[in-house]
């Protein structure tokens, strides 16, 4: 049996002691960062208010001095969201970073009652600038970054496209597999569902593996797909996105029945924006080629097309408004 250790933390209390800890012990260390000082300070402060994003870069800046192998956990919030590109820089060109995280803020402010969608806070992340977000960072990507910049949605879409199912637990069609283990032994169905009405059990009186394996697990891992909407049933991209995490399936479908995500239209609009090359990607990889060969191709073609000539990506936009922009 391999194991394998990993570190989530924000950094601030990172020292040289622990980061050649971390080596020793050949730790992965997820370091939370929202990008540049004014982006990153908006939600992330000490108890005083005060900012903490000198400490957090310290903190990488030991973590690489040390060899120490990380990823930044990025949390896409109201924020940053309107400025996809100045984070995605900031990590690659001042941070170095290779490993990135994307992971969109949906905090649920009221559950949705019959006939009503719920509602999020005002920090949370909007569909369509979520959308956005994502299409404008994949657009660099794709084009200088595959192969050296890993971005962890990317990567598990892509998956999904070559073998028909991401490795993402998000877009995967079962949950069940990121069960939680509480300091006084209590198991709970997933990170997002700690509540009583999730809890499988404790470790005192029942071994671990029987309650991973339970039925009442069983149950709450089919439910992700069992409790679909016909909306998202019908949707060319079901392979893909599986209706995302069910703890932001709080909006009504167009047909107004309940379980439709929160970022259903941002999904969606990157779904349609980067069919074409994670499609070709896919291809690449399925002869046994390497991802990074899209750069080149999409070179070749963005060379051989006029700034007014339809985009080749397919949008429908002349090429100048589109990927030529």
């Amino acid at each position: 049996m391999t194991v394998e250790r990993t570190l989530q933390t924000n950094g601030v209390l990172l020292d040289d002691e622990w980061a050649a800890f971390l080596a020793e012990n050949d730790y992965l260390v997820g370091l939370s960062m929202d990008g540049p000082r004014e982006l990153h300070d908006a939600y992330r402060h000490d108890k005083a208010g005060r900012s903490v994003f000198d400490r957090v870069l310290a903190a990488a800046r030991r973590l690489q001095a040390h060899g120490v192998e990380f990823n930044v956990l990025c949390a896409v919030n109201a924020a940053n969201v309107e400025r996809p590109l100045d984070v995605y820089r900031f990590f690659r060109d001042e941070l170095g970073a290779r490993y990135l995280q994307l992971i969109p803020i949906v905090e649920v402010a009221s559950r949705p009652t019959p006939g009503r969608a719920g509602t999020v806070t005002d920090r949370s992340v909007l569909p369509a600038a979520y959308g956005r977000f994502l299409n404008a960072i994949f657009d660099e990507w794709v084009r200088r970054d595959v192969g050296s910049v890993f971005v962890q949605f990317f990567d598990g879409v892509l998956a999904a496209y070559v073998r028909g199912y991401s490795s993402l637990c998000v877009l995967q069609p079962v949950c069940g597999e990121g069960v939680v283990l509480e300091h006084n032994g209590d198991v709970y169905s997933c990170d997002h569902f700690v509540d009583p009405e999730h809890l499988l059990g404790n470790i005192l009186e029942t071994p671990v593996g029987e309650l991973v394996r339970s039925a009442a697990q069983r149950r709450f891992g089919e439910a992700k797909q069992a409790a679909l909407p016909s909306f998202c049933r019908a949707c060319r991209y079901l392979f893909a996105c599986n209706g995302e995490c069910p703890k932001n399936r709080i909006l009504l479908t167009p047909d107004g029945e309940p379980g439709l995500n929160w970022l259903c239209a941002g999904l969606g609009s990157f779904f349609a924006h980067t069919e074409r090359p994670m499609r070709i990607m896919a291809e690449i990889l399925r002869r046994g080629g390497e991802a990074r060969e899209v750069m080149a191709l999409l070179d070749a073609e963005a060379r051989a097309t006029r700034r007014n000539d339809p985009c080749p990506c397919g949008s429908g936009r002349k090429y100048k408004h589109c990927c030529g922009a």
